[in-house]
């Protein structure tokens, strides 16, 4: 079994695009890692499927107005716009991952991230960033890299 000195970094990058594909916004941001996602990385680094549980992403308005409440180990986004299947996921060393999903039809601000374990983002959630702060029209699309990567602790 792989030590327990292993630590996860995560960043989001995000392109927001227009609808005649023109950049508007760009932006690296680092996410936090949930509770939950500790053991089940460790193991599935272990026995060589790392990344293969991750299949979703999610945006979400974030708390608008309240008190955030989504601690470490939370399974949802506070309010979640939209949810969409991985578009890419590759792997280009053994510690680190790529996630990609893109974001239509949206209008308002996305507040929040997250990564999950199965379609429809309905199961837990691996990774979650609410520091995101895009603000969408509906003719927009919001493109997110998410990497994650493995270090030891």
């Amino acid at each position: 079994m792989i030590n327990d000195g292993i630590g996860f970094q995560g960043k989001i990058e995000y392109t927001l695009f227009d609808e005649n594909g023109n950049v508007k916004d760009y932006g690296i941001i680092h996410n936090q890692v949930q509770t939950l996602v500790r053991e089940r990385v460790i193991d599935a680094l272990d026995t060589g499927t790392f990344g293969t549980e991750i299949v979703a992403m999610a945006v979400g308005y974030g708390d608008q107005g309240g008190t955030y409440n989504g601690s470490v180990g939370s399974a949802h986004l506070w309010s979640k716009a939209s949810d969409e299947d991985l578009t890419s996921q590759t792997q280009p060393t053994s510690t680190t991952l790529q996630n990609v999903a893109t974001f239509r039809s949206i209008t308002g601000t996305i507040k929040e991230a997250g990564l999950f374990d199965a379609s429809a983002c309905a199961d837990d959630m691996y990774f979650h960033n609410h520091t995101l702060n895009v603000v969408m029209t509906a003719s927009d699309s919001l493109q997110i890299t998410w990497t994650i990567s493995c270090t030891s602790a």
